[in-house]
C-alpha cells in the first residue's frame, strides 16, 4: 500500500510538471519521498527487500508457498493449556499486537489476559507490530 502510495506521489508531480503547477510538484515529491521511506521501514520490518515484495508472487501459481532461501527451521505446537503454563511461568512477557487483533476484535480479551498475568507477578509490556503498527 505505501509504495502505491509513493507511486501516486510521482504521478502527482508529473501532473505538477504537466499543469505547471508547483505546489502539485512539490506535494508530489514529499507524498513520493514518504511513501518510500514508509515502504523501506515496513520491508526492514519483515526482513524482505522491496524488490523481493514487489516481485515476490509474480509467474507463481495461486496457492503456492514460496520458501526462503534460509535452512526451515522446527515448528513446536503448544495448546492452550501449555500457553497458558508457559505464559504464567515467565518473568516478562512482551505482547505485540498486529493488525489480525484489530479485525477480530478482541483487544478486551488480550487486556483480560494482561491482567491475569499481572497478578501472576508477570511483568507484562505491550511493544508496537513494524508493519501493522503503521496502518
Amino acid at each position: 500500500v505505501s509504495i502505491l502510495n509513493s507511486l501516486s506521489g510521482v504521478a502527482t508531480s508529473a501532473a505538477g510538471f504537466a499543469l505547471n503547477n508547483e505546489l502539485m510538484v512539490v506535494t508530489g515529491a514529499l507524498v513520493t519521498s514518504s511513501g518510500a521511506m514508509l515502504s523501506d521501514m515496513m520491508c526492514r520490518g519483515i526482513n524482505r527487500s522491496p524488490w523481493n515484495v514487489i516481485l515476490g508472487g509474480f509467474g507463481v501459481a495461486e496457492g503456492t508457498v514460496v520458501s526462503s532461501p534460509g535452512q526451515a527451521l522446527p515448528v513446536t505446537e503448544v495448546t492452550p493449556d501449555a500457553l497458558v503454563t508457559h505464559l504464567i511461568q515467565a518473568r516478562r512477557v512482551v505482547i505485540v499486537p498486529g493488525y489480525g487483533m484489530a479485525v477480530a476484535r478482541c483487544q478486551q480479551r488480550l487486556g483480560d489476559i494482561a491482567a491475569l498475568l499481572s497478578r501472576h507477578g508477570v511483568h507484562v509490556r505491550f511493544a508496537v507490530h513494524p508493519v501493522a503498527g503503521r496502518l
